[in-house]
This record gives structure tokens, C-alpha cells and sequence, in this order.
């Protein structure tokens, strides 16, 4: 169990922390969600819009895309560093490079990606093509370096997983290399950290890749130790989750790892995204500080993560039964 944290506060973020309170009570409610799964397609757009996501007249996901575009110009306004928002602008970078990497390795067409991000993605594309012809891309080191590994790990094992293993890797040491030297972000480094290396675990044994792997491409700084893997790997493939139960995450963790060993790593993603949005609510404490703008642009893009899944199975036409679990993930 750990101490209730301590927010020594930043007063260059009083203006930003104050806009942030204003902006907390928009966040969306289960009623709200509710309204999205109940409207008719044709009623979706002005139902977004009135929940504040207007735009969306060609299509309602338009109003999604729209939101996180305002969201990056309103982080880099109210950002004393711009490292803060380029990290969380570059988490897509890092996403995208997978799709293109696994795009070329496997000769696969690649699917149209999103432009959010630091780097537009015809930029993203011709550099990661450089970089693996051996010329330079004119990314940012970490990006280089992150690709490079991805690389150099899916010639030795031939498996898409690999390369999401190593790009999560390097862009959680750029993550901690940027962010401020406090408890909280300290504590949202731990559990970042852990989820990486459970995921990594998981994806590695449904895959059947040597457990042993990871511990090349082990994610330092959380509260699960590299021990705590070994000691889960000597116990066998089929009992590995059983290990888990004894940290910091108790049984839940355990059961969320038992069903993620065929693949299925929904039951792990859900619960680290509750422990991150339980650390988010606990800025209420805080008067101000980076903490409150971190929180906020982080549960912001969760709230629209949660709309487009609505979106698409409706779009779909699946049963939207499943999204009342993801809601209650990001709705207190």
C-alpha cells in the first residue's frame, strides 16, 4: 500500500491549472455515453456535438479527429515545455512506426494512419524508409534508436510482436527523460512501466518466443522487479500468471495476466488504465502544478479512445454490450 502522494506544486502552471479546473467538469459521465450508444447513426453528430464535440459533419469520427487537434494546440499554449507535449505527441509517432515497420516487413499494405502526432506521416513513412536502407531519417534520436531495435530484434525472432515490445521500450525512457522529477510522475512511471513489461510478457508467451527475451528488452523504473519475471518463468509457461499475485497489483494482476497468456491482453489493458485514471483523480488534490495538465490531456484523450470504440461498433453494427466496461473505466 502506498503513501497518499505529496504535490509540491509548480506556480508557472497557476494560469494552466486554473484553465484545467475549468475544464474538468466537461468531462463526460456514464450518462453522456449513454447517450452516444442510444442515438440513431444519423443523430450522432449532433448528439457529439452537444457533448462538445462539434465538427463532425462529415462524419462523426471528423469530430474525434477535430478534438484531439484542440487538444495539442491547448496543450502547447498552456505548456511551459514543449518536450511535455511533443512526448505525448509523439506516443503516435511511435504507434505508426509500428504499423510501417510491420508493413514492410511482411509486405502488407499499409493502412491509412492518422496525422496526430510530432512528425506528418508521409514524413514518418520516407524516414523510416531511410533508416532501414541505413541512411538518416532526421528524427529525433529516441525515434531513430527505437527503429533501429525493432529492427535488429525482428530479424532475430521474425515476429510482429517484437517490434511493439521494443518500440514501447524506447518511448518510455524518452517519456522519463522528460518529465519532472516529482512523486508524481515517479508513480505514473511505475505503473507505465509495469503494463509495458506484462504486456511484453503476455504477448511473448502466447507467441511461444523464448520468456527470456524480455529481459534484454525489460522496461526499467517499475514496481514489479526483473526478478519477479524470472522467478515467473522458472515456474513454467502454464503458471506464470501465479507469480503476480504477490505485488503491488495483488490478484487482479494475476488474473488479468491468466487470461492474457492466449492473447487476449483486454483484461491486462483495462485494469493499468484504471490504475493510471485512479492517479489521475488524485490531482484534485493538487493546486496546481504540470501534474493537473498531464492528467487532464491524458484522461481527455481516454474520453475520446472511449467515443470512437462507441462509434465504430455502432458503425459496425456489434453489439455495444462490451463498451459499458471500457466506460466504466474512465467514468468515476
Amino acid at each position: 500500500m502506498k503513501s497518499p502522494l505529496i504535490f509540491k506544486g509548480d506556480t508557472r502552471y497557476t494560469y494552466a491549472s486554473g484553465v484545467v479546473r475549468g475544464l474538468e467538469p466537461y468531462l463526460l459521465t456514464k450518462a453522456d455515453y449513454q447517450k452516444v450508444i442510444d442515438a440513431e447513426l444519423n443523430q450522432l453528430s449532433i448528439v457529439l456535438s452537444e457533448l462538445g464535440y462539434g465538427g463532425g459533419e462529415h462524419t462523426p469520427e471528423h469530430a474525434l479527429d477535430i478534438a484531439v487537434e484542440n487538444l495539442f494546440a491547448q496543450l502547447d499554449k498552456l505548456s511551459q515545455d514543449k518536450n511535455f507535449t511533443d512526448t505525448i505527441k509523439l506516443r503516435y509517432d511511435f504507434q505508426k512506426s509500428s504499423v510501417i515497420l510491420k508493413s514492410h516487413f511482411f509486405d502488407k499494405p499499409l493502412p491509412q494512419l492518422v496525422d496526430w502526432g510530432f512528425y506528418h506521416t508521409d514524413i514518418l513513412i520516407s524516414g523510416i524508409g531511410a533508416i532501414l536502407d541505413g541512411g538518416k531519417s532526421g528524427f529525433l534520436k529516441i525515434l531513430d534508436e527505437a527503429i533501429l531495435s525493432a529492427k535488429e530484434i525482428f530479424a532475430a525472432y521474425n515476429s510482429p510482436i517484437v517490434i511493439d515490445i521494443a518500440l514501447d521500450k524506447y518511448y518510455c525512457e524518452h517519456i522519463r527523460s522528460v518529465l519532472p522529477d516529482s512523486e508524481f510522475f515517479a508513480r505514473w512511471m511505475a505503473i507505465y512501466a509495469d503494463w509495458l513489461n506484462i504486456k511484453a510478457l503476455a504477448r511473448i508467451a502466447a507467441a511461444k518466443l523464448p520468456v527470456k527475451m524480455l529481459w534484454d528488452m525489460f522496461v526499467e523504473g517499475g514496481d514489479i522487479p526483473l526478478k519477479k519475471f524470472a522467478e515467473a518463468e522458472e515456474g513454467g509457461i502454464e503458471h506464470i500468471h501465479s507469480a503476480f499475485a504477490i505485488t503491488e497489483y495483488g490478484r487482479k494482476l494475476s488474473d488479468a495476466l491468466k487470461s492474457a497468456m492466449d492473447g487476449d491482453l483486454s483484461a491486462v489493458d483495462t485494469m493499468f488504465r484504471m490504475e493510471l485514471i485512479s492517479l489521475y483523480r488524485y490531482t484534485r488534490y493538487c493546486s496546481y502544478g504540470l501534474e493537473l495538465l498531464w492528467a487532464y490531456s491524458l484522461l481527455k484523450l481516454e474520453e475520446i479512445g472511449v467515443l470512437r470504440t462507441i462509434l465504430r461498433t455502432k458503425l459496425a453494427k456489434i453489439p455495444v454490450e462490451f463498451v459499458k466496461e471500457v466506460i466504466s473505466v474512465v467514468v468515476e
